[in-house]
């Protein structure tokens, strides 16, 4: 009996576990269709982009040429050294010597004592004369003894020795004139005369020196005519016209004095025909040509006490060289080129990209040329994270603009 009782109370125990684990089942089942029959559809929705914030410039067309920029020395044409090839004594310099002056091509600049030249030129002088004479009276006596010897007077030996005095007289001729032209050459070295226009730049002797052959008496340089080398890559010069012809293209010098610039009109000289070992740039050469301002201003408008100074040898000086006039050019800032050949274009709030043809580059600024663009076409030059062509942006200038007209009103 007492097996009875517990084999029943284990059936019921597991009777109801059972039942408890279908009760749990069920309710699942019948949660999971009522939360199906009753969920709420949740439909997508596009997440919205905030409006990127960029800074912008406005396009600028190329209005003249290309500036081909570059820098130098002022540097005269010529320069030398003035000296003497002959020993002797100054006796008398240029006032431009003394002071530092100007002087005029053939002006004396520095005269040497030639007594003993002149002394020399005077006696070969007078060997010539005294030779001719002798000479023409050989010339007689060889007429008169040719006659007498036609008669018989004469003896052919005589004559013998007139022809030979003749030719030894002629020799010493021809050697007093060698000596009356060496004479003439030395006295001519003792006046040294101005080799061109220009102005002294340095002097070392006075009066009462005593010079040597080759040594430096003064230093003279062409004033009127300065010139400036400019190293220039060959990549801008192509972009000079007409550099390696006949033509010569135009530019301006600045060259600072006193914390001032004066600026210089200027042109193309000339082109070293070889590129530079290290650099390899052209060296183009600028000749001076006269004041912009020919009132002496500075290129900010002053009017110095001084008036206004001469392009002074060794000044420092930046150059500007006109290049071409290409049409659809514009200037853009460097940073706004977007991989080499981009421009990324604000057009009324959204971004568009345009492709250009870069063609110089200008320190920090680049010119490219474009076409098809409207008159008032702004840059952006804002890094952006994910540039993509039509996404929404604002100009940091409109939004500042509309907080400036917020404030007025």
């Amino acid at each position: 009996m007492k097996k009875v009782t517990l084999f029943v109370g284990r059936l019921l125990r597991e009777t109801f576990w059972i039942a408890v684990a279908v009760g749990l089942v069920a309710g699942g089942v019948i949660g999971f269709r009522y939360l199906g029959e009753n969920r709420q559809i949740v439909e997508a929705q596009p997440a919205a982009r905030p409006v990127a914030l960029v800074e912008t410039v406005q396009l600028e067309p190329l209005d003249g040429p290309l500036p081909i920029r570059g820098e130098g020395f002022v540097a005269p044409l010529r320069q030398l050294s003035v000296s003497s090839q002959v020993s002797g004594r100054v006796i008398e310099i240029h006032p431009a010597i003394a002071e530092r002056g100007r002087f005029t091509k053939g002006d004396v600049l520095i005269r040497l004592d030639d007594r003993a030249q002149v002394a020399a030129l005077t006696q070969a002088e007078a060997n010539i004369a005294a030779t001719e004479t002798r000479l023409a009276q050989n010339v007689q006596d060889l007429d008169r003894t040719r006659a007498l010897l036609e008669r018989g007077v004469a003896t052919q030996t005589q004559l013998d020795d007139l022809v030979s005095a003749r030719d030894e007289l002629e020799a010493n001729l021809d050697g007093f004139e060698a000596a009356k032209l060496s004479a003439e050459i030395s006295l001519s070295d003792q006046v040294i005369e101005a080799p061109f226009d220009g102005a002294v730049l340095s002097k070392s002797v006075e009066v009462g020196d005593v010079v040597s052959p080759g040594q430096a008496l003064a230093e003279v340089f062409t004033e009127g005519e300065l010139e400036i080398d400019v190293p220039v890559r060959q990549v801008d010069a192509a972009l000079i016209p007409g550099l390696f012809s006949s033509s010569q293209a135009a530019a301006t010098v600045d060259i600072p004095f006193a914390d001032y610039v004066f600026r210089w009109n200027a042109s193309v000289s000339r082109v070293e025909p070889q590129v530079d070992q290290i650099t390899r740039t052209l060296t183009v050469t600028l000749r001076l040509n006269e004041l912009e301002n020919v009132e002496g201003r500075t290129v900010g408008g002053h009017t110095l006490a001084s008036g206004a100074p001469p392009a002074l040898i060794n000044a420092y000086a930046t150059v500007v060289i006109d290049g071409i006039e290409p049409e659809d050019t514009y200037r853009v800032p460097s940073t706004a080129l977007r991989g080499g050949a981009n421009l990324w274009i604000y057009d009324n709030g959204v971004l568009a990209v345009a492709e250009v043809d870069p063609i110089h580059v200008d320190g920090e600024d680049t010119y490219v040329q474009v076409t098809d663009l409207p008159e008032d076409t702004q840059v952006i030059f804002t890094a952006l994270a994910a540039p993509v062509p039509g996404m929404q942006l604002r100009d940091v200038n409109e939004k500042v603009q509309a907080a400036l007209t917020g404030s007025a009103q």
